[in-house]
């Protein structure tokens, strides 16, 4: 069970960072993302764009690795990990319900609370 809630969890991470690499690339879907004020990413926002694509790869390859499928760190570090991006991604729903874009809470209010489940269960799994 561990093993398909990491790989439904790196999708769905490698998605949100080819959307963040979208938006730096300048297509206008920034209505969904960073406030949801404009069409097109603004520069203030760029580097933490950057920084979420980073995040979301890592927090690929740590999902991947509390269940197991890529053995490269301790058991231990990829646990912790999960635990600390299931808390990353329920803060970042709770930035995300503060938004004063409708469109951006109804798109990335379920992303944030599945990756957050997603992360939960891969860090629990590991204790068991």
């Amino acid at each position: 069970m561990p093993v398909i809630v990491a790989i439904i969890c790196s999708v769905l991470l490698l998605g949100l960072a080819t959307f963040q690499i979208v938006l730096l690339v300048g297509i206008p879907l920034a209505r969904f993302a960073w406030g949801g004020e404009d069409h097109y990413l603004q520069p203030q926002f760029r580097g933490y764009a950057t920084l979420t694509v980073v995040g979301c790869v890592v927090g690929a390859f740590a999902v991947l690795q509390g269940a197991n499928i890529a053995l490269v760190i301790p058991i231990l570090a990829s646990q912790v990990a999960c635990y600390v991006y299931a808390v990353a991604c329920f803060g970042a729903f709770i930035l995300t319900a503060r938004s004063r874009s409708l469109t951006e809470r109804r798109v990335m209010l379920p992303v944030f609370v599945v990756l957050s489940g997603l992360f939960l269960i891969v860090a629990i799994a590991g204790h068991i």
